[in-house]
């Protein structure tokens, strides 16, 4: 065959590839199971290391816990199913939301009618089911309010639980019920809960903790009758609209008063436990047992947030009104800036120590203490950041952590001798590797994806080895060829002298470097966070492929203040959030008008929550690099939001007055110039909607043009039925149009 002929063969080829090729759209993405990735969920290791349970579905369409072996993942036995789940004198099952096994596993927890309550919090109906003897009994009095947070205790004989904001005891053999607490109160006391901004910022939902031996329960009473409520307004087709008041304390305002306290079952008294030295206004984000029935701890920071301390308190068999009970801190870490909370903390079972991380020598690393606290040494070390440890081997005296050890854009799993040596990689190279051990860290499932490829999830024994593969994605990863799905291009961009931001981008279908195409930028910016990740971007990334399609560049780079590249790095935008990450997103937009392809008058950016915030202040201070912005449930000023999230980056608004004003997005307005979207759910409970108002308000007295669109009784997340399809065909038509 002639080269001449190749040729027009190869062009027929490609033409009709292009034309087989089927066009990305919202309907495909938002509305569609097209693109849903498959993973595994809802597992949960038994306590054998070897087995692990799974809430599924049997053939008839039923649900039922399944035991699975690791080695094989054959089911080997159905624990539960639909049928066992009705109760005497009722025409069918419950409907199982979620379980737990008890210590010894002979029975299960089951949670039937669930509602929620804000992003982590829900009420639900909780039925103790015996395996053995299958008799299925309700926990607690199915009249009455629903319970919260119900949980086993250690030795499987009682369960506690919240209800109406007091803690409650039941002991299972004979369904008796005790009321712990006596004061619980809606938006006035709390008991064995958390108040909303405990919630949502220190992620701890539950506030009591079982001792090892099922002894004692150590409980977080939080008074919340002096924090100011915030009301949402929600429609729902109603005649009268329902008003919705709940506690929320704003920057600068007061926030719950805590305190700890510890119920003795044997006895049956309360004693307060001391919270160390005198400090006003204490957060209490991690409380717990030591593995000695007789020792618990706490974790104490202040309001500032730059000083966390860890204290252990020893409480033998308790009397009334026993005095004498001290606070020991075993661990203090503090900061010019701020010391962040983690879920890094665990204590030897041998009663010698505990490990945790800490920053304190530039990077996040894991430290081995003492239980007196006197011995601290690194276990890790290194340029390089832990991410999280997912817990402590001691029969083989080994730290399993996650880190972003050979390039921020990439998280692997690894384990470390507690003595710093054979560090060995468990999970794959590359990508962004997500690890759950067995009990005994005998294997490990690992959940592994780039942004090129959907997720993978593997089975490893736990030296690394792969076993098997659990779920491929091969028929998504088949057909994202189908609708011509772009590769994703990784860059650096040097915004201002030794600043160089890391950074991808995605572009058009048929890219000639000749051409001049308009710019498209996705970015979040806040404080340890990370978007430039080699990871699965699921529907989000879709709609990316989809811009790109229409002939857009997508772009998305991580600015200062971001996570992966040290405490430095993270920790330059204290006290002036927005200052440097605009710096460096003008930065980087200017940089791509300096790229051949990129038509510099066409430069748009987007983003949700702080990444609207930032798209806010893009189209302000940088009104004459970017022509476009849509920000989604934006903060316009941090004097909005909430005490801990925003003291923690911004201190007191009385003492940096300035650093809150020079960057909120409504003290800049004057500046714009380009077309600005703002979208906002009027329920949101996070970002309320009052940050879009006095944004729009702001933009109305400088007569500045705007667009805004708000979604009534939705919250933070914006979703339900066909909101999100809704909402990114707006985004589509917006770009279309104004950029």
């Amino acid at each position: 065959m002639s080269l001449k002929h190749t040729a027009l063969l190869l062009a027929f080829v490609t033409t009709t590839l292009l034309h087989a090729q089927k066009t990305l759209t919202n309907q495909e993405i938002w509305a569609s199971p097209t693109f849903g990735a498959e993973g595994v969920g809802g597992l949960a290791s038994m306590k054998d290391g070897l087995h692990y349970t799974v809430l599924g579905r049997q053939k008839d369409g039923t649900a039922a816990i399944f035991k699975c072996a690791y080695a094989t993942g054959d089911t080997v036995a159905t624990l539960l199913t639909a049928k066992d789940l009705v109760l005497p004198g009722a025409d069918k099952s419950l409907e199982m939301d979620g379980y737990s096994f008890s210590a010894d596993e002979k029975q299960l927890l089951i949670e039937t009618e669930s509602e929620a309550i804000y992003r982590y919090s829900y009420t639900a109906r909780h039925y103790v089911y015996e395996l053995a003897t299958k008799k299925l009994r309700a926990l607690s009095d199915t009249t009455g309010s629903a319970q919260r947070l119900a949980t086993f205790s250690p030795d499987g004989q009682k369960a506690a639980f919240v209800r109406d904001n007091d803690l409650y005891i039941v002991e299972l053999d004979g369904m008796k019920e005790t009321r712990v607490t006596q004061d619980g109160k809606w938006n006035e006391v709390i008991n064995g809960a958390t108040d909303w901004v405990y919630e949502e910022e220190f992620t701890l939902v539950r506030g009591y903790e079982w001792s090892p031996n099922s002894t004692r329960l150590l409980y977080l009473r939080s008074d919340e009758s002096r924090v100011k409520e915030f009301n949402l307004t929600y429609y729902r087709g109603q005649l009268y609209p329902e008003d919705y008041r709940f506690k929320y304390p704003k920057a600068g305002e007061e926030n719950s008063q805590v305190s700890l306290y510890v119920f003795d079952l044997r006895n049956g008294t309360t004693t307060q436990v001391p919270l160390g030295d005198d400090l006003a206004e204490p957060y209490i984000p991690r409380l717990g047992w030591t593995t000695n029935d007789d020792v618990l701890w706490f974790m104490r920071m202040n309001r500032l947030q730059n000083e966390k301390v860890i204290y252990t308190v020893n409480v033998p068999l308790l009397r009334p009104a026993q005095l004498g009970l001290k606070a020991k801190p075993i661990f203090r870490d503090t900061s010019r800036t701020y010391v962040e909370v983690t879920d890094d903390l665990f204590f030897l079972p041998d009663g010698s120590g505990f490990v945790l991380t800490s920053e304190r020598n530039g990077w996040n690393h894991v430290y081995w203490c003492s239980m007196d606290g006197r011995v601290q040494r690194p276990v890790t070390a290194g340029n390089y950041d832990v991410i999280g440890v997912k817990g402590v081997d001691a029969r083989n005296k080994r730290v399993l952590f996650s880190a972003a050890l050979k390039d921020p854009k990439h998280q692997e799993v690894w384990s470390l001798g507690l003595n710093g040596k054979n560090l060995v990689q468990l999970s794959p190279a590359g990508g962004v590797n997500n690890a759950e051990f067995s009990e005994g860290f005998r294997y490990f499932i690992n959940t592994r994806s780039t942004l090129d490829s959907p997720p993978v999830v593997t089975l490893h024994d736990g030296n690394g080895k792969l076993i098997r593969t659990l779920k491929d994605n091969a028929k998504l990863k088949a057909r994202l060829p189908e609708f011509g799905i772009r590769p994703y291009e990784f860059f650096q961009c040097e915004v201002s002298p030794g600043v160089t931001l890391n950074g991808w981008m995605l572009k058009p279908v048929n890219f000639d470097s000749r051409a001049k195409y308009p710019v498209w930028m996705t970015q979040y910016s806040g404080p340890n966070s990370n978007e430039v990740l080699d990871q699965w971007e699921g529907r989000n990334g879709l709609w990316f492929q989809l811009l790109a399609q229409k002939g857009y560049v997508v772009v998305c780079v991580d600015p200062r203040g971001t996570g992966h590249r040290g405490r430095d790095w993270r920790h330059v935008t204290y006290g002036q959030l927005g200052r440097y990450e605009t710096e460096d997103m003008i930065g980087a937009a200017k940089w791509l008008q300096g790229q051949p392809w990129v038509d510099g008058e066409r430069i748009g950016i987007w983003g949700w929550s702080y990444g609207g915030y930032m798209s806010s202040l893009c189209i302000t201070k940088g009104a004459d690099v970017f022509k476009a912005a849509i920000a989604v449930a934006p903060v316009s000023n941090w004097r909005f939001y909430d005490t801990i999230y925003t003291e923690r980056y911004m201190g007191l608004p009385k003492d940096n007055a300035s650093g809150y004003d020079d960057n909120s997005p409504i003290n800049h307005v004057e500046k714009l110039k380009g077309k600005y979207l703002i979208v906002h759910g009027l329920a949101d409970d996070n970002v309320h909607y009052q940050n879009a108002a006095e944004m729009v308000n702001s933009l109305v007295r400088r007569n500045k043009p705007f667009e805004q669109f708000m979604y009534p009784d939705r919250n933070h997340g914006i979703y339900g039925g066909a909101t999100r399809l809704h909402l990114f065909e707006m985004m589509t038509k917006f770009i279309e149009e104004n950029l």
